[in-house]
């Protein structure tokens, strides 16, 4: 009816709706229902739960088939010179984390989906830019598996998650200081909430301030895609293989939204404040063409990082 009713329900305004329903069509092959009155389509939708669960299912298949045009990967050229958080990193291509998404599975497979708070999740990979966008997303694994492990899988797939050995992505302590993926240091403080108020002393310390400024990216990433889209909040009464191609096509939308420039800022002001009343734990615990395929610590890489750090201080 109006652009406040449309983004209250479909969290976009007419005129990028519009262009969804074009893509879906052009793109997507989804086929317009004709000669229907609207009188007809309100009486079907409100009598028939069938009808709506097929028309459901058909346009999620057909979300999936255009996602191939809004996850894509990063540009292994790219530089972020520009850019004040992420200049610090020459060579890094984004970042790359994993989000926990309630799901509802059968009985007999809670146990594996049961992650460290309880509650029945599956643990999402993905990786973004510092334009918020995904560029890889991997669904579906049990909230009880570990980061690093979800990553392992990520490499090896066929079609899984590419990183040329001369490239990286920051990644959080969870992770192994590893080639391909520049994590912080143990044992130095990290989160920005733990920063307010100090400055750095020590190359260490300035490197995991900067590195947390830029990781942040992806924290943003994932508390915008949950912040628009409800259906990622809750557990839903799907089927475990159509939840995954929800949190996929929610993927998909997420990156069509940004792509289209779609103003976020009152919603990236409520993730901001969010992530900064998420409490900060200190980081003293411990956790083809030439494409990396293990994530494995080395000292090479701890090197580089010492070297790359050092650099930072000095300039510092």
């Amino acid at each position: 009816m109006n652009d406040r009713i449309c983004k209250e329900q479909l969290r976009m305004d007419q005129r990028y709706f519009d262009k969804l329903c074009e893509v879906l069509v052009t793109r997507g092959d989804l086929v317009t229902t004709r000669n229907v009155t609207n009188r007809t389509i309100g009486a079907v939708f409100t009598r028939s739960g069938e009808t709506v669960s097929r028309q459901f299912h058909t346009v999620l298949k057909v979300v999936m088939k255009i996602g191939k045009y809004y996850i894509k990967l990063v540009d292994f050229n790219v530089t972020y010179d520009g850019d004040n958080k992420w200049k610090w990193f020459e060579g890094a291509l984004g970042a790359l984390d994993g989000t926990l998404i309630k799901m509802t599975v059968p009985v007999k497979d809670r146990p594996r989906y049961r992650d460290r708070k309880g509650d029945i999740t599956t643990n999402v990979l993905a990786t973004c830019d510092p334009s918020l966008r995904f560029n890889h997303v991997l669904p579906g694994w049990e909230g009880s598996t570990s980061d690093p492990r979800i990553l392992g899988d990520a490499l090896r797939r066929p079609n899984g998650l590419k990183v040329p050995r001369n490239k990286y992505f920051l990644v959080h302590l969870g992770y192994s200081n590893a080639q391909g993926f520049l994590a912080p240091y143990k044992g130095i403080r990290y989160h920005l909430n733990l920063w307010r108020g100090s400055a750095p002393t020590n190359y260490k310390e300035l490197f995991n301030l900067r590195h947390s400024s830029a990781r942040n990216t992806i924290e943003r990433a994932f508390g915008l895609l949950k912040m628009r889209w409800a259906i990622l909040r809750k557990s839903s009464f799907y089927d475990k293989q159509t939840q995954v191609r929800i949190i996929n096509a929610c993927f998909f939308l997420h990156n069509f939204v940004r792509e289209e420039n779609l103003d976020d800022e009152n919603l990236l002001n409520e993730v901001d404040d969010d992530l900064s009343n998420v409490e900060a734990f200190d980081t003293m615990e411990d956790e083809g063409e030439d494409f990396i395929l293990t994530a494995q610590a080395s000292p090479q890489w701890n090197n580089l990082r010492d070297e790359m750090s050092q650099k930072m201080f000095r300039e510092y």
